[in-house]
């Protein structure tokens, strides 16, 4: 898709890649799931900057992996920025099997193994609220929209960013009778994109965490 006011990142902008990635990797050590994830290295002492290091290289190899696909948008200031896609875009793949192979490539890429043996070991353990294709039984082949990742920068909250970014695609999607599709892990979350139309559809949990993902999708109008 190539949406007004918003810029589609090119696999070959690795120079855009690497500072979009810097800048949600760090708005990401704020989403509760990752957080969780995360967790799993404290029983071997990694710092809080090891842990933003790997947060940005899962948007990294990400974007790596999405942008031959317009997985990859932001804002020309980078206030803000979205992992997201047409599913058509895909050409038949499945985001999730790619983020899949984006995940193996950050770990050969930056991981210890004593990081990759503690991260794989916690998302196994985190499965039953990590449903990240769970529209793909409901939309029948249809096309659609899905979030796979949203970040503002923390300086520029406040600012419009967050509505300047997504508005596009809500208008697109309006405009083309689409679907949007996303997830989420925090209450204020859940609020900010329920003010843009989008309701929880199912709520994916498990005893074992705190933290539980809210399945959310907006009509159009």
């Amino acid at each position: 898709m190539q949406l007004p006011g918003l810029v589609t990142v090119e696999p070959d902008q690795i120079e855009t890649i690497e500072k979009l990635a810097c800048m949600m990797g760090k708005s990401f050590m704020e989403e509760l799931w990752t957080e969780a994830w995360l967790e799993a290295l404290d029983e071997i002492g990694t710092t809080a900057d090891r842990k933003l290091e790997i947060s940005r290289a899962i948007m990294k190899y990400d974007f790596i992996v999405g942008t031959p696909f317009e997985c990859c948008y932001m804002l020309p200031d980078m206030a803000a920025g979205t992992g997201a896609y047409l599913s058509s875009d895909l050409k038949g793949n499945i985001w999730s099997d790619l983020e899949d192979q984006a995940t193996e490539m950050m770990a050969e890429a930056v991981l210890t193994e004593e990081e990759k043996t503690a991260l794989y070991k916690r998302a196994v353990e985190m499965e039953p609220i990590s449903n990240f294709k769970w529209m793909i039984p409901e939309t029948e082949g249809k096309d659609f929209i899905h979030f796979f990742s949203v970040g503002v920068n923390p300086d520029m909250r406040g600012s419009g960013a967050f509505r300047r970014l997504v508005t596009p695609f809500l208008d697109y999607a309006d405009q083309h009778g689409l679907n949007c599709y996303l997830e989420c892990y925090t209450d204020r979350l859940e609020s900010l994109y329920g003010h843009f139309g989008f309701e929880t559809v199912h709520r994916f949990t498990d005893p074992k965490f705190d933290v539980y993902e809210r399945a959310m999708v907006r009509t159009p109008r």
